[in-house]
């Protein structure tokens, strides 16, 4: 072992200049990646967060549109006859039963 590491010794004195311009590389080159990596990554963190809040927007938009289309079609629709709304109910009640993870809390599959 220390035959080679006094030979290896030997060999980076001679080189001495070349291996101080590959360490200079790797030093330059792992600084670029640092900065641009940071760099990127905060462009991608800010479109992102823009993006979130368009979308976060857009939702709550989208939210009041369908509550006051839903209040429009209720206002719109006639109330139900009684014969209706028996009707609704065992309709609904056979969803239930036929389609149980659809109502799962109606259908008493968790309790």
């Amino acid at each position: 072992m220390s035959m080679f590491s006094s030979r290896f010794a030997k060999l980076v004195a001679r080189n001495k200049g070349a291996w101080t311009a590959g360490l200079a590389v790797v030093a330059a080159g792992t600084a670029f990646k640092v900065v641009y990596f940071n760099f990127s990554r905060g462009l991608i963190v800010d479109h992102m967060d823009r993006r979130h809040l368009q979308a976060t927007e857009h939702l709550k938009d989208r939210r009041q549109f369908g509550s006051k289309m839903a209040r429009e079609r209720e206002d719109k629709a006639p109330p139900l006859t009684p014969d209706q709304r028996e009707q609704l109910q065992e309709y609904l009640s056979l969803m239930r039963e036929v389609e149980p993870d659809v109502y799962p809390k109606e259908s008493r599959r968790w309790e």
